[in-house]
């Protein structure tokens, strides 16, 4: 009985501070609402989040890897093309690798964390909505192994989504009389 309290009071702790995903949709004009035939052309990507790497950690390219997970989810949600009136730049503005081992021991410690923050304006350089998004892995083990990997894909899929279900809106269609 004892071992069932203890081993249910871990699972509770794990699905209360696990993962969280946090985003919003932020209109430069708040009657800001696009067609839903828009799309979007991907813009420059920049580091700010002051991360470096160290000699025992894998070192990638935060922006090229974030690039290439936006471009990756716009084009998957049919958001995408070279020639839109429109431009998606992202700016990461933290990021942390966490570790598995330290997340499976001490749920909460070894989180790894993804901030960005999409800008979307004219190609006239009109700003018309900004999207934040945050992303943390604070639990699990084995599971979460590589989990500085795919943060990168969660967070492109989530801004893609946004858009997609809080800026596009459906045009009204003439009636048949």
């Amino acid at each position: 009985m004892k071992r069932t309290i203890v081993l249910l009071c871990i699972v509770a702790l794990c699905l209360l501070c696990g993962c969280s995903m946090k985003s919003n949709l932020h209109r430069a004009d708040a009657t800001t609402n696009l067609p839903i035939t828009t799309k979007f052309k991907l813009g420059e990507t920049v580091d700010a989040s002051g991360f470096s790497f160290t000699d025992k950690t894998e070192q990638f390219s935060l922006k090229d890897t974030m690039s290439s997970a936006l471009a990756t989810a716009l084009n998957q949600e049919g958001l995408a093309s070279d020639a839109a009136g429109y431009v998606i730049s992202t700016r990461i503005t933290g990021y942390a690798p966490g570790n598995a081992f330290t997340r499976w021991v001490l749920p909460g410690a070894g989180a790894t964390k993804l901030s960005t923050e999409s800008v979307i304006t004219t190609t006239d350089n009109v700003e018309v909505a900004r999207i934040p998004v945050e992303r943390s892995i604070a639990a699990g083990g084995g599971y979460t192994i590589n989990a500085w990997k795919y943060v990168f894909e969660e967070v492109a899929k989530e801004t893609a989504s946004v858009i997609k279900t809080q800026l596009l809106v459906p045009q009204p269609t003439a009636s048949l009389k």
